[in-house]
């Protein structure tokens, strides 16, 4: 084949390409169009049947009309017929969702069963009921459960209201059992040592030398006279321990703490404490647990108090300083 021809036949092939990439684009606007043009005919339609729903509910089943100010028509479903109502305050809350649906969406729907579901993620017990409900009921029975649901939403606001009462009571308590058993004597700094030390080292795969390294505290950053530094236990290691430590080898490097209150004081370095609190109950509400305050109750508290050794440095230097300021006159 020329050269002529070989370029005859790639314009030609071009421009028929061309015409079938224009004949899908044009085919995908129409589908588009068609699709949008039907999504906004079952979209008027289902509006219409909620304004007829609306009309129903509130003329011939004598529903309130605020009552069917507060229905919307459910977006999900357009092809079917479903309200949700969103009861506001002091009805409801932002978490309330009820919901209304008729046996079937076509037909006269004053003389259908009416499918009611009533819904609160705030309030566990508010008026989580659902069912189906008679037409010459349901007015009723939407008006019973707005009445629960106001009480229970009445409800549930005391029980938060004394809930963060009687946690701000609890933490009050806590904080003095706290500084009962465990004081920490004021302008009574603790001055501590963390020892990071080599203990040994392996070879990677890729012939690297890696260090090994621990961590310990000591309440000196000097050895004793053999040479040997003492360190104290701690949560992850509860006995104490005696090391000689080679500078050369094991490379010791000593950081000074100067701890002045128990905020302070590294969690490692504390051990956890249980104290009943009497004056106080816990009351299981669905999935939440809410603290009233109940003379016949206590609740069990947990605190990170000191290691033994760190209190005995603590009554340690509060005999210091009061040696050292001596009797106040």
């Amino acid at each position: 084949m020329h050269t002529e021809e070989r370029e005859a036949l790639a314009r030609w092939a071009r421009a028929v390409y061309e015409e079938e990439e224009e004949r899908q684009r044009q085919a995908r606007q129409a589908a588009q169009a068609a699709e949008e043009a039907e999504r906004r005919q079952a979209e008027r339609q289902a509006q219409e049947r909620f304004g007829q729903a609306l009309t129903v509910l509130e003329e011939r089943l004598g529903l309130p009309a605020e009552l069917c100010a507060w229905m919307h028509r459910h977006p999900g479903q357009p092809g079917g017929l479903c309200l949700q109502l969103y009861p506001p305050e002091p009805f409801g809350c932002a978490h309330c969702t009820w919901t209304l649906h008729p046996a079937a969406a076509a037909g006269d729907l004053a003389a259908q069963n009416w499918y009611v579901s009533c819904a609160c993620e705030r309030v566990p017990f508010s008026c989580n009921r659902a069912g189906w409900i008679e037409p010459e009921r349901l007015r009723d029975l939407l008006l019973f459960r707005l009445e629960v649901s106001r009480r229970m939403h009445a409800r549930w606001q005391e029980l938060e209201t004394e809930d963060q009462a009687a946690r701000a009571e609890l933490a009050e308590r806590q904080a003095e059992v706290l500084a009962r058993v465990c004081p920490w004597p004021k302008e009574t700094p603790l001055t501590l040592y963390r020892v990071h030390y080599v203990r040994g080292a392996v070879l990677t795969e890729g012939g690297d030398c890696c260090w090994l390294t621990e961590t310990g505290w000591s309440r000196s950053d000097q050895p004793d006279a053999e040479g040997y530094l003492r360190l104290e236990p701690t949560a992850g290691c509860p006995e104490r321990r005696l090391l000689k430590l080679d500078p050369q080898l094991h490379r010791p490097m000593f950081e000074k703490l100067v701890l002045s209150s128990r905020e302070q004081l590294p969690l490692e370095l504390t051990e956890t404490q249980e104290e009943q609190i009497s004056g106080f109950q816990w009351q299981h509400y669905g999935d939440r647990d809410l603290l009233v305050r109940d003379p016949a109750g206590s609740v069990l508290s947990f605190f990170q108090v000191p290691l033994p050794w760190v209190r005995a440095l603590l009554t340690q230097s509060e005999i210091g300083s009061e040696n050292h300021h001596g009797p106040q006159s």
